[in-house]
């Protein structure tokens, strides 16, 4: 039997057994990862800090994807600009809003662009295009256009000149422009057998003369007359006759402001050269040509 004085506690200590190893290497894979990432930070920033803006574009280009629209960089950390469409070509707002690259970041303080966006090309596009310039002289062609629908249009609005439309015929060519003054036969454009000009062929003049006079053509002028045989007891005749109408043509073209150098050439034909040539005697072949060309040394500019 044990007396109370011996009843005391009994502590066991079990050793524990030495872990064979490492704790584990999970840290390690982070820090590793971590390190690689500053790497190529500081390496970017080395590139950037040594390329000029057109280098930076390139590479703003090379890594944007197709479906994303172009980021254009304009200066590290000064500006950072997107290029952004329109929604519809029928769009109020997208029609009144420029459509070029817009601000997403900070300015420099010298530059020159405004706040509220960087320079649009196609706005620079546009302007360049459209740039008011010195006023070209106007070319042969186009002067010739423009004086055949002058006479067009007054013979068309004018009711005084309207009737006599039909006796007028305006034709562009190459080189110039051909007006045909015709006699229909119930309105003669002279007198019969006669050189001296009806009230209908001045009216007709009287328009023609302003929309020819400045034009920078030589005018000639060619009476023509028809089949039918005409001669008087002294000879005179058809090739006489066609010529005084020519003649008296010239003189009404110098009475409504033609300067008389512009004309050079004054001609009669008689029947020689019908406008109905199927029909000879037709009244329509009794006209008065006025030819207008350009003088000859301007031919081979």
């Amino acid at each position: 039997m044990i007396s109370n004085h011996d009843n005391h506690a009994i502590i066991i200590k079990r050793p524990k057994k030495a872990v064979k190893g490492h704790h584990g290497g999970n840290w390690k894979v982070a820090y590793a990862d971590f390190m690689t990432a500053l790497m190529a930070f500081f390496l970017l920033l080395w590139i950037l800090s040594g390329s000029d803006e057109e280098q930076l574009r390139g590479l703003a280009d090379y890594f944007t994807p197709a479906a994303v629209p172009l980021v254009e960089i304009s200066g590290i950390g000064t500006e950072i600009t997107a290029r952004k469409e329109p929604e519809s070509e029928l769009d109020p707002v997208a029609a009144s809003t420029p459509t070029g690259p817009q601000e997403v970041g900070p300015m420099d303080e010298d530059s020159s662009e405004t706040r509220t966006g960087a320079v649009n090309p196609w706005l620079e596009l546009d302007q360049e295009t459209t740039k008011p310039e010195e006023e070209a002289e106007q070319t042969l062609e186009q002067q010739l256009a423009a004086a055949q629908y002058q006479i067009e249009e007054s013979f068309a609005t004018t009711p005084e000149l309207k009737a006599l439309s039909d006796n007028l015929m305006v034709s562009l060519k190459e080189d110039g422009m051909t007006v045909e003054i015709i006699d229909l036969g119930e309105r003669p454009m002279f007198d019969t057998a006669s050189a001296r000009p009806s009230e209908e062929l001045l009216d007709i003049l009287g328009e023609l003369a302003p929309a020819i006079a400045e034009l920078p053509l030589e005018i000639r002028i060619t009476g023509h007359t028809d089949a039918h045989p005409f001669r008087t007891s002294d000879g005179y005749g058809n090739w006489e006759l066609s010529t005084d109408r020519a003649n008296a043509m010239r003189r009404a073209m110098l009475d409504k402001g033609i300067a008389s150098h512009r004309i050079v050439s004054v001609a009669g034909v008689a029947a020689a050269s019908p406008l109905i040539k199927t029909d000879p005697k037709d009244a329509r072949n009794r006209r008065v040509t006025i030819d207008l060309t350009l003088p000859p040394q301007q031919w081979t500019e």
